[in-house]
């Protein structure tokens, strides 16, 4: 069956919405952007379509961001090349004609249905704050990231971290599903701001704080304000936005570790600057055993350490380097004394050294 001009023209009316999406999230990579491109300069149909669902959006009451990528440079080109594109009606060959009825009852439809799109898209743009969609951030190995979300609160993502927002009227969650992340809280009187990590939880008002979601436990450490802390899904949490007195605070200078959905009975004091220098892109690190110094440069580097002798793997060290520099922390490694230090092109692996009597 030969497709009607109807079903072309919705069909191009949702390449463009979905084109439109991708360039107001901010998802679109460098291949992604270059067939956009040739998406619009196909025909002046798609670039119609497009802009038809720019307008529509430009008129919503949560305007999203500037596109990513510029159309100005390729109207003029695909409006004059209606001699090499493929005409719409080459591919549906019908009436020449509709009447102006017609016309509105097939426009109609159309219109409703890039009206919807671009509405969800603009939603989608400000991490579904009014429909509580969820939005996902990733780090690659290695990478590290800051978001600024929705309600101005700042999420800040260490390498290989996955984080999942969320937010709705009654509270804004966080849920921290791998590695480590610092945020930045915007108080709000009326809505909570909340941390998920596991079987751990965290509520946060105006406060800069630190989760660390490792394989066996979750680390929160405060560097400014207070946070409380719980495991589970507490009765209270419900509609409520305060917190009882009896729930577990960390004020400015601690941090708390749960282990098995156990939080440690009192808070501790933390060293900030060896707690927070992956924020600048840093390990610090005094007087920690050497397996976990280790396992930290493992989380940049893209040649591992392997240190599998228990008694060198306690050995306490202290130092601070740049996460990405492996070579000063093995030129590092091989200035403490009984180590020794082998070399592949694939793996740093270290030894104890060989006494001689």
């Amino acid at each position: 069956m030969t497709p009607s001009d109807e079903q072309i023209r919705a069909a191009i009316a949702q390449q463009a919405a979905e084109w439109f999406i991708a360039n107001q999230t901010g998802s679109l990579g460098e291949a992604d952007a270059a067939e956009f491109l040739a998406w619009l300069k196909a025909s002046p149909v798609h670039v119609r379509e497009y802009l038809g669902v720019a307008r529509v959006a430009r008129h919503l009451p949560a305007a999203a961001g500037e596109r990513k990528v510029p159309l100005e440079t390729f109207l003029a080109e695909a409006a004059a090349a209606d001699d090499s594109v493929v005409s719409l009606r080459k591919l549906a060959p019908g009436r020449e004609r509709f009447t102006t009825r017609e016309l509105w009852t097939r426009a109609l439809p159309i219109a409703a249905s890039l009206l919807a799109l671009a509405v969800g898209a603009l939603w989608w743009a400000h991490d579904g704050e009014l429909l509580a969609i969820p939005k996902t951030y990733r780090t690659a190995h290695g990478e590290q990231r800051v978001e600024r979300l929705p309600d101005g609160s700042l999420l800040r993502l260490d390498t290989d971290s996955e984080a999942t927002v969320r937010y709705s009227g009654r509270e804004r969650l966080v849920e921290i599903k791998s590695g480590q992340a610092l945020l930045e809280v915007v108080h709000e009187s009326k809505r909570r701001f909340r941390v998920a990590a596991g079987g751990a939880g965290a509520i946060a008002v105006g406060t800069q704080f630190d989760v660390y979601r490792k394989l066996d436990s979750v680390e929160f450490t405060v560097a400014q304000g207070a946070i409380a802390v719980f495991t589970g899904t507490p009765s209270w949490l419900g509609d409520r936005v305060s917190v009882p007195d009896d729930v577990l605070r960390v004020t400015t200078g601690y941090g708390v570790r749960i282990d098995s959905e156990t939080a440690s009975p009192e808070p501790v004091a933390v060293n900030l600057d060896q707690a927070l220098g992956w924020t600048q892109h840093k390990i610090v690190f005094e007087h920690r055993p050497l397996g976990e110094v280790a396992a930290e440069f493992n989380r940049y580097g893209s040649i591992p350490v392997e240190i599998d002798d228990e008694e060198l793997r306690v050995l306490p060290v202290s130092g601070m380097f740049d996460a990405g520099d492996t070579e000063s922390f093995v030129a590092f490694l091989q200035r403490l004394p009984g180590v020794k230090v082998e070399r592949t092109s694939a793996l740093i692996r270290v030894i104890r050294a060989k006494t001689t009597t």
